[in-house]
């Protein structure tokens, strides 16, 4: 079976170690590409010795792009499309699979960090293209370049082409336009051999340049939350413009402030870390049910979505995302929703649905699991529980406040689980006599798990 593929390149050259302060930065990038391929089933190739030794004539940059098909036949890989992307990267842990935007289209990014570097190089290479108007608009950063099967004859006449001038390219990157290497040839040709190319994807896909952004930078006005801009708003981070010697510094700061997240165990603590919880927010679920949350559904639901009809501040529905491929958060009220999308900023696969689950029509996103926590009175949580079981196909629900005080959510749910033959998988939460914020105590476990029989 065909697979998608990312080619990633990792050369260490030793001749230019110190230059780039060490090449620990290039391991880096690899445990966060491995670990994206493994949970989006994506084959991680890597690219770490050189095809033709010599580095003066074949730069790696070139190499990455002339022998990118030779290496994948030789290796027997059944390829698809394949994602072609620099070791000074890092993708961000949860970055939606990229493979399903691009139409099987050859797939770039603008480039449009240093327009003046773009213009001349542009024209530096024009002569030898024979005077090829090229369409600046097109340009495209080779650093993060995706594309298929349908592409191998123009990448091997690339080759060719590379072969063929070797030495005239080799004078015009280091003595004459001394402006990159393959990306702005690689535009060219694949402009005059008329190549479609996508260029419609977010730039949170290819963020370069960070430092120039102020992105390493993060909302002061959200006092607790200190995340970094990039993280939050990029999926791709490339740790271009930076002076080399200092990539291996910063993006080790970077990974000690993430690595966390790359862990094939979920990284409990401190996810719980990042909420409050029930006995100093009323308004939110207790940290023991989080945590049964955590511990039952694990990995195991990586490609699952969830709804949680009633999210209120957003707490649980952050804990919720390390969980599931994509969260849909059901909430009524204005102030609540504003301050659960502040809280989950950071997280990406959160979708916000601002309802009111008892007015409007029932008509949610196909999940598998659902969470009831919208009204509270027996009348709601039957009804909730009947229509979830009738709209769904064996879905798995989680119920919260199933021990409060007055017995009502109790009461719905175990008739529901008689009448509509669920069964008990698990109580979860904090046990009988739990004091909450607000001073409630508990009179039975504070929620379970159920699932149709």
């Amino acid at each position: 079976m065909k697979k998608n593929v990312v080619w990633w390149i990792g050369v260490k050259n030793e001749k230019y170690s110190e230059k780039y302060g060490g090449w620990d930065w290039l391991d880096i990038s690899r445990r966060t590409w491995e670990y994206w391929c493994e949970r989006h089933g994506v084959e991680f190739v890597s690219f770490e010795k050189p095809i033709e030794e010599d580095l003066t004539k074949f730069r790696i940059n070139w190499q990455k792009a002339i022998f990118v098909f030779d290496e994948l036949d030789r290796r027997k890989i059944d390829y698809d499309q394949i994602w072609l992307i620099d070791g000074m990267t890092m993708i961000k842990w949860d970055a939606p699979n990229v493979f399903d935007m691009t139409d099987h289209k050859f797939t770039a990014w603008r480039d449009t960090d240093n327009l003046g570097w773009i213009y001349n190089s542009i024209v530096g290479y024009k002569n030898f293209f024979n005077g090829y108007e090229f369409n600046k608009q097109k340009y495209f950063s080779s650093g993060a370049i995706i594309f298929n099967e349908k592409h191998k004859k123009i990448f091997k006449s690339f080759k060719e082409l590379y072969y063929d001038n070797v030495d005239k390219f080799v004078e015009l990157q280091d003595k004459i336009v001394r402006k990159g290497t393959e990306q702005t040839p690689l535009n060219y040709w694949l402009q005059i051999n008329n190549v479609e190319i996508n260029l419609d994807l977010p730039f949170s896909y290819k963020l370069s340049h960070i430092h120039r952004k102020e992105m390493f930078n993060h909302n002061w006005q959200l006092n607790d939350d200190k995340t970094p801009f990039f993280i939050k708003y990029g999926h791709l981070w490339s740790f271009t413009g930076l002076p080399k010697y200092q990539r291996t510094e910063i993006m080790k700061q970077i990974w000690n402030l993430v690595k966390s997240n790359y862990s094939k165990e979920l990284p409990v603590d401190s996810i719980l870390d990042e909420v409050q919880h029930k006995d100093v927010a009323k308004y939110t679920t207790s940290k023991i049910l989080k945590k049964d949350v955590l511990e039952y559904f694990g990995d195991s639901f990586k490609d699952k979505n969830l709804l949680e009809l009633g999210c209120c501040q957003g707490d649980t529905t952050r804990v919720y995302s390390y969980l599931f491929d994509k969260v849909y958060a059901v909430e009524r009220d204005d102030d609540n929703l504003e301050k659960a999308k502040v809280k989950c900023i950071a997280r990406s696969n959160v979708e916000f649905l601002k309802r009111d689950v008892y007015v409007d029509d029932f008509n949610y996103p196909m999940v598998d699991v659902v969470v009831i926590d919208a009204g509270h009175t027996y009348n709601h949580v039957k009804s909730d529980i009947t229509r979830v079981v009738s709209y769904y196909n064996k879905p798995i629900i989680i119920i919260d406040d199933y021990g409060q005080v007055d017995g009502e959510i109790k009461r719905a749910v175990n008739e529901s689980i008689e009448e509509l033959n669920l069964k008990v998988e698990k109580y979860i939460g904090e046990k009988k006599g739990f004091v909450t914020a607000n001073g409630k105590v508990f009179v039975d476990r504070e929620g379970v798990i159920l699932s149709v029989n």
